[in-house]
């Protein structure tokens, strides 16, 4: 009876934040990218394809100002480093002599190594969720009625397979893909650019 009426109350208090918060709030916001992103493209007549691709293309570079807001290559590089010196402390192991005390030390270590793994591998899917996943369905689920409400961009003809068209979930994940792609790939190039040249001034 307890439980029950405890889960009542926990039910009762999430129907209330999400009626009366997070879906008026949502509201807003979606009210909010409609006025500033849709209508003007809208206005400018551009189609409802290219409509879906400029945002996706905006969903990636909040996706990378998330990305470095979590700092996510300064926490990747210093795990690196840790787990480098781990090793090396664990490969250092075989200069002591008693084989018991070196057992103990290694078993040490490799606790250590596998807590913090362990520690990388939970933070990691948390810091990727929130880069990419989180952007990503919330773009999507603002996307459901902001452009076209079928979902289709483009009709197709009768087929055997039963496909009606291509829905402007797969324009939006196919263009957020590939502006992630340039993204890197630039950023990669220009990062070589840069050390071709400081190489060059020491010179």
């Amino acid at each position: 009876m307890i439980v029950e009426q405890f889960l009542k109350t926990i039910s009762t208090i999430l129907d209330f934040l999400y009626l009366e918060v997070i879906s008026p709030v949502f509201l807003l916001i979606a009210q909010g990218l409609d006025l500033l992103i849709i209508q003007p493209l809208q206005l400018l007549q551009i189609p409802a394809a290219l409509q879906v691709m400029v945002i996706a293309m905006l969903t990636g570079a909040l996706s990378m100002g998330i990305r470095q807001l979590l700092k996510v290559e300064e926490k990747e590089r210093v795990f690196k480093e840790s787990f480098t010196r781990k090793k090396e402390a664990q490969d250092d192991l075989r200069l002591i002599s008693d084989w018991k005390s070196r057992e103990t030390y290694a078993k040490t270590i490799d606790d250590d190594i596998d807590q913090d793994f362990n520690s990388y591998l939970a933070e990691r899917f948390a810091r990727h969720g929130m880069v990419y996943l989180l952007p990503i369905f919330l773009s999507l689920f603002w996307l459901e009625n902001a452009i076209e409400p079928s979902g289709i961009l483009f009709y197709l003809p009768e087929n055997s397979y039963g496909i009606q068209g291509i829905y402007q979930q797969f324009v939006f994940l196919l263009t957020y893909c590939i502006f992630l792609v340039c993204y890197f790939r630039l950023r990669r190039k220009k990062r070589a650019s840069v050390k071709i040249s400081q190489v060059h001034n020491v010179r």
